[in-house]
């Protein structure tokens, strides 16, 4: 590696402990931009240096939350604490041979990302910041592989869920394709959703993107709008309120939002994350819950469930089950 390109990379992994342990001030922000602008280098870097981060925090088990301490009396911590963080930073990045080479080309001439590949594992959700500077959020057990032409910006969603924020660039189109399906945009934010037994959805939290497949017509979708395509059947758009969009996304801060699902497909929706399986009983299987529970914990929502559903909850290392009868109907926490 270079002395120039280990430059780069300390400094990315300095500007991201820095920015993931408290708000920049204004004139930090400036230079930060001034940064990421001086050099097409520098915003690749600094997306690997969050990416690595992302990971640092948990294996740690610490929440981003968590890492953001009010300043005052705390700021020599937050030296100590920035320093460790970004030294760790550095030190994987140096460990995985700057994490991206074998996945990264280089075009010279913009200095763009022309192809990558980012997977999820189970019950984990991953952050990547593109070189266009879009955003991609990763949900649980999901593949996507990115490839960067001179006319479009090309993601393909092999399994599983991601929410992009995409960069406006009206000459270089956002295209994600799903299965038979391509969602077109320039600028937006929108979540594409691809899962077994279940049709491709997509959600559109801002802006307008084009829902097309092979010889059919192409169908717009604008905000706070959810939109399904079924295998064989038509595309169909409906408005959703923004408080269900943002619910239906709370995967991304770890979060299941259920609303008056069945617990049998709480459990569905369970083993996305955890292995620790939710058996219920058919005789139950159909008690509704609403409420929203931490994606990692299947133990606490089925005990949190059985509690006012006056159910029986019996649990072993690898399974909880959940079995008795109860007149309630409905489980609901916030």
């Amino acid at each position: 590696m270079s002395s120039r390109s280990q430059e780069i990379d300390s400094r990315a992994a300095d500007w991201a402990a820095k920015r993931n342990l408290r708000d920049l001030t204004p004139a930090e922000e400036a230079e930060f931009y001034a940064w990421l602008k001086a050099d097409p280098r520098h915003l690749g870097a600094f997306g690997r240096a969050e990416g690595i981060l992302a990971r640092l925090e948990r294996v740690a088990g610490a929440a981003i939350g968590e890492l953001r301490p009010d300043l005052g009396a705390a700021e020599p911590g937050l030296l100590r604490r920035r320093t460790v963080l970004a030294g760790s930073i550095a030190a994987s990045i140096a460990a995985a041979g700057l994490v991206g080479t074998s996945l990264w080309r280089r075009n010279q001439a913009d200095g763009l990302a022309t192809a990558a590949t980012f997977v999820t594992g189970k019950g984990q959700t991953r952050e990547i910041v593109l070189a266009d500077g879009s955003v991609l959020t990763l949900n649980t057990s999901s593949k996507v592989s990115v490839e960067f032409t001179t006319d479009q910006r090309r993601i393909r969603l092999e399994r599983g869920e991601c929410l992009f924020d995409v960069a406006k660039n009206r000459r270089r189109p956002f295209v994600v394709v799903a299965g038979d399906t391509q969602v077109r945009a320039v600028g937006t934010s929108f979540s594409v959703s691809m899962l077994p037994r279940r049709p491709l959805q997509v959600l559109v939290r801002e802006g307008v993107v084009e829902l097309k497949r092979a010889d059919t017509e192409a169908v717009w979708v604008g905000a706070s709008t959810q939109a399904l395509a079924p295998r064989e059947a038509p595309i169909v758009a409906e408005s959703i309120s923004s408080t269900k969009l943002e619910r239906s996304l709370e995967w991304q801060y770890g979060r299941i939002a259920l609303d008056n699902q069945t617990l049998q497909d709480a459990a569905d929706e369970f083993a996305r994350y955890s292995d620790v399986r939710i058996v219920v009983d058919p005789a139950v299987a159909n008690r509704t819950v609403t409420g929203l529970f931490a994606s990692n914990d299947p133990v606490g929502f089925a005990k949190a469930a059985a509690a006012v559903l006056k159910l029986q909850v019996e649990v072993n290392n690898s399974e909880v089950r959940i079995s008795g009868r109860s007149d309630a109907t409905t489980v609901g926490k916030s």
